[in-house]
């Protein structure tokens, strides 16, 4: 059966910013967050530029669902670079971006920057996403203790976004399967720098709806001190009613906004110089007697949409992105969902990067219980409401996992399990070889020694390996150590070295000599 999203969505400058540099948007199939840079010249452009480029994703039926999300961020990223080149004012704006797209049964998933994903499926609460900051970096590299990286002074630098950057930034991207009854959390880190994981766990698991929650998560940031814009969406999977999958092209446009869409967009230019282009609301609301649709849920988004033939959808349009709309403030170019992204102008080309679960879940353990946290929160009292163990009502199926996601954590640990053996059998040879390479090297040594009270020539070194010597004699010579003086007999119990086999005979026989014994032979 096909599933859609349930949503909700909420945005606010917070109680330092000036600006909301933040831009959301949640639907039945797409839903992003955004979060601008750039200061006052062009934050809130970015972001909302991107959010609204891809706000006509929010359908089904894509010809090329695994690369449709990141060939559609790559064309807007292009965008991006196309707004400044044409207004240098907008130098160095870039925006982080995080985002989930319905295609069948399975979840798209990408995301560059420092915005997050949270998933809570089948009693799991996890971080998807990764963090592309500097300080995430050290982390990585075990250069920075994981708890100390919270109060990192360059926390917030990033090192990956969209935008006007010198170097391509690669974008993380990967698939779930779906399933209806797991929701997921959208957000800016203006959330995640007051809110703790533990508490946004705690929402996210609640039977509150999920307006409350968005709305909760909100009011808790700002009574933090909110030093940032917040954004968040929550978002639950369900199964898609005959409603949700209605074609929503029938919906009445308005005569401006098909003029809009068959004519050429003009510019517009201010006193500021800032770029303009008027945009016409899609939705001709006087024509819409009869049908169920809320206001608010069909705020007009962009004439690209009308353009992209797919109408307007139920959604939620927040942030700086709401007030694009409302003003025109940006360019919306208008494109046809399946077409290939166009080139870059300016700047350079993403790197789309495809994880694995096994790499997006990185540092997962399935035996581990205890919830995934913020180090910050590890001294604080666990509610035992607030683990991963199942309650009586969910059973063992509560801590399960999908079976792909399972075999692909075993197959990326059997790809890993070679290590450990090969590793001990390299290190065995190793030894071995070295203890072949003594033994031969052994066998070519001599020394002059003492055996049973008489003179001997051995084969070997005069040592020992704790309880294995590593000499054996080699001929007995006759010689009576009583008839050889003190100094000899001390000598011999040392053992006196020799170059070779002839050296040690050379040896026997100056003792021999010394003693004023015969050679041997003679009587």
């Amino acid at each position: 059966m096909a599933l859609v999203f349930r949503f909700a969505a909420r945005s606010d400058e917070g109680v330092v910013r000036s600006k909301n540099d933040d831009s959301g948007y949640a639907g039945r199939f797409f839903a992003v967050v955004a979060d601008g840079m750039g200061g006052h010249a062009g934050g809130d452009v970015a972001s909302a530029s991107t959010v609204l480029d891809l706000a006509h994703l929010d359908t089904r039926g894509f010809a090329e669902p695994e690369t449709v999300l990141p060939d559609e961020i790559q064309t807007a990223n292009a965008f991006l670079s196309k707004l400044v080149q044409t207004n240098p004012k907008l130098t160095g704006m870039g925006t982080t971006i995080t985002a989930l797209l319905i295609t069948d049964n399975r979840l798209q998933f990408a995301h560059v920057g420092d915005s997050r994903a949270y998933r809570l499926k089948k009693g799991r609460f996890r971080q998807i996403s990764k963090d592309h900051t500097f300080v995430q970096r050290l982390v990585d590299e075990g250069r920075l203790d994981p708890e100390a990286a919270e109060y990192h002074p360059h926390k917030n630098v990033l090192m990956r976004v969209l935008g006007d950057v010198d170097a391509s930034p690669e974008l993380d991207i990967t698939s779930f399967p779906l399933e209806a009854g797991e929701r997921w959390l959208l957000c800016s880190d203006g959330l995640n720098a007051i809110v703790s994981d533990r508490l946004i766990e705690q929402k996210l698991r609640s039977t509150l709806s999920l307006e409350q929650i968005v709305d909760d998560l909100t009011k808790l940031t700002l009574d933090g001190g909110a030093p940032d814009n917040v954004t968040v969406l929550a978002l639950e999977v369900v199964d898609a009613d005959e409603a949700d999958l209605a074609d929503s092209d029938s919906l009445p446009l308005s005569e401006e906004a098909v003029a809009a869409a068959e004519s050429p967009h003009e510019w517009k230019v201010d006193a500021r110089q800032t770029m303009e282009m008027e945009l016409i609301p899609v939705v001709n609301k006087e024509a819409l007697t009869g049908h169920d649709y809320d206001d608010a849920e069909l705020s007009p988004l962009s004439a690209s949409m009308v353009r992209s033939t797919i109408g307007v959808r139920p959604h939620v349009l927040v942030g700086a992105a709401t007030t694009a709309t409302e003003t025109g403030t940006i360019t919306l170019v208008p494109r046809n969902v399946d077409e290939h992204p166009v080139p870059v102008l300016t700047g350079q080309p993403l790197k789309p990067v495809r994880h694995t679960y096994s790499e997006m879940l990185a540092g997962y353990d399935p035996n581990q219980t205890a919830p995934m946290t913020r180090a910050s929160d590890d001294s604080a009292p666990v509610d035992p409401e607030d683990t991963d163990e199942p309650s009586e009502s969910e059973g063992d199926f509560g801590l399960e996992l999908d079976d792909e996601e399972v075999d692909s954590i075993a197959q990326a640990r059997r790809r890993h399990s070679w290590f450990l053996p090969v590793f001990v059998a390299l290190v065995t040879l190793l030894i071995g070889m070295i203890a072949f390479i003594g033994y031969v090297w052994t066998q070519q040594q001599y020394y002059v020694g003492e055996d049973d009270g008489e003179v001997a020539i051995y084969n070997g070194v005069s040592q020992q390996l704790g309880p294995i010597s590593l000499s054996e004699v080699n001929e007995h010579s006759g010689i009576p150590l009583q008839e050889l003086s003190f100094y000899e007999r001390e000598r011999l119990r040392s053992g006196i070295p020799a170059d070779d086999r002839r050296h040690a005979e050379q040896i026997v026989e100056t003792l021999r000599a010394d003693a004023d014994l015969p050679e041997d032979g003679e009587q």
